[in-house]
């Protein structure tokens, strides 16, 4: 693609907006930024670096005459798609900045990604730290960390790219082809952006559609999704499941083995060792030893990952364990199924603390689970009244406006051998900066609050 002389909107000026504006400087584009946010959010040492060296900015709100006057559009994800919707009508080329690192990207046949409503960055990163303890230099980033303009902008020589890839920049890819493609999982999600669950799943399956027979497609055994959109699955078809099946390349044989398959072979392995909490990682697991093995990792590396990979915060992150309390952080389950996975994939008899801002999806698959394994549901923020439409009438439920009064609640109500639960299944928006900002107040108010409340003592203050 060649850009130098032309005029570029990049739309955001976050992350990936800031990257791309430097990958645009650095190929010879005119750039314009436009951003929402006003000029006093971003740092003016940084406003002031792009702007010497000729980046016009303009802030407080999009001018849909600068996208019509420029000869490409780059948009950061995220970006509501009627901002650029006028640009489409009009021929504008409209490109995500993946799609804009690819089109400069060298080392394409390094490239693996990874896609699906949950576990994203868990399994990018396994993938990322197999390949290494296999000897290979990894560029780790896209969706999560670092966005891959900032690679192709330094042009720093690595042996694989590993990239975690959201269905916001797939809706703005033209040509991105990873040699392998990760679908982990589909369920409800961003319905707040998407008219169905299909235009999302749709958005998900665009990983694979530029893919060849040369290259390689991970999915889900008996993905709901596939029949739809098998049509787009161009690249060789690899299966993984959570059981015993024969077209399965990698399956859990049981609890604590899994078995790949790689050619004519088989590779057993053992859970023995294995940090982290619930089934649904387990099977993150397997997926990226798929996926790295097909990348050239070594059998080693995957057997010694198992005991040595930590885990992140705020994914069923254990907190402490007080009093026979057990205290879980699973800040990041801001959808129904994240809060689902962790209840299906965890043993004990749960308070469990859900709420923040409603996504749109219904919280009715929890029913069975809840049923099963919750004792009482604390019901939080924005969206207490509408889990406590539909969830409400399952256990003893408890309504409150904010995390510290749920904490509360959920100490006062637990006893030795429950495990109190933070596992949202909304975004934090309501009240938070982001998920991990929620899941860190929430283990500063369990060590803040538990040793006093399982004592015996009231705390006035997290009522008021």
């Amino acid at each position: 693609m060649e850009i130098s002389g032309k005029k570029v909107v990049v739309i955001g000026f976050g992350k990936s907006g800031q990257a791309a504006t430097k990958l645009l400087l650095k190929k010879g584009a005119k750039v314009l930024v436009s951003e929402t946010n006003p000029r006093e959010k971003f740092d003016p040492s940084l406003i002031s670096k792009f702007e010497t060296q000729g980046v016009e900015f303009k802030f407080g709100g999009h001018e849909i005459e600068d996208f019509l006057k420029s000869d490409l559009v780059v948009v950061s994800p995220g970006v509501p798609r009627e901002v650029y919707q006028e640009c489409l009508k009009k021929d504008i080329p409209v490109l995500g900045e993946l799609e804009l690192a690819w089109q400069f990207l060298r080392n394409k046949e390094q490239v693996i990604a990874i896609t699906g409503t949950n576990g994203k960055t868990t399994t990018t990163a396994m993938v990322s730290d197999l390949l290494k303890l296999s000897g290979y230099k990894v560029f780790t980033g896209g969706n999560y960390g670092i966005p891959l303009s900032e690679l192709v902008y330094r042009e720093t020589e690595v042996d694989k790219i590993v990239l975690e890839v959201s269905s916001f920049q797939l809706e703005t890819i033209e040509t991105f082809k990873p040699k392998v493609g990760i679908l982990l999982n589909i369920t409800p999600d961003h319905l707040e952006r998407y008219e169905s669950e299909k235009e999302y799943a749709y958005y998900k399956y665009r990983l694979f559609e530029n893919q060849t027979s040369q290259d390689y497609s991970i999915l889900p055994l008996n993905e709901p999704w596939f029949s739809h959109f098998q049509d787009l699955v161009k690249g060789k078809v690899c299966f993984f499941s959570e059981k015993e099946e024969k077209t399965a390349q990698v399956y859990l044989k049981d609890e604590n083995q899994f078995v790949l398959r790689i050619g004519d072979k088989e590779e057993v392995y053992s859970f023995k060792g294995f940090k982290l909490l619930g089934l649904h990682n387990k099977l993150n697991y397997i997926v990226a030893s798929l996926g790295a093995r097909l990348m050239g990792a070594s059998p080693s590396s995957v057997e010694r990952l198992i005991t040595e990979f930590k885990g992140f915060p705020h994914r069923i992150e254990y907190v402490t364990s007080l009093g026979g309390v057990i205290f879980i952080n699973d800040s990041k389950a801001t959808n129904v199924d994240a809060t689902l996975q962790a209840l299906k994939g965890l043993e004990g008899r749960f308070i469990l603390i859900m709420g923040g801002r409603h996504k749109g999806a219904s919280y009715s698959p929890l029913i069975p689970y809840i049923k099963q394994k919750v004792k009482a549901l604390v019901l939080m923020g924005e969206a207490r009244y509408v889990i406590a439409e539909e969830l409400g009438q399952v256990v003893e439920t408890y309504l409150v406006e904010n995390l510290a009064q749920a904490v509360a609640i959920a100490l006062k109500l637990a006893e030795p051998g429950d495990c109190v639960l933070l596992s949202p299944a909304c975004s934090s928006f309501d009240q938070f900066k982001n998920y991990e900002e929620r899941g860190e107040v929430f283990r500063d108010l369990v060590f803040k609050y538990a040793p006093l409340f399982l004592k015996g003592n009231e705390i006035d203050e997290v009522y008021h």
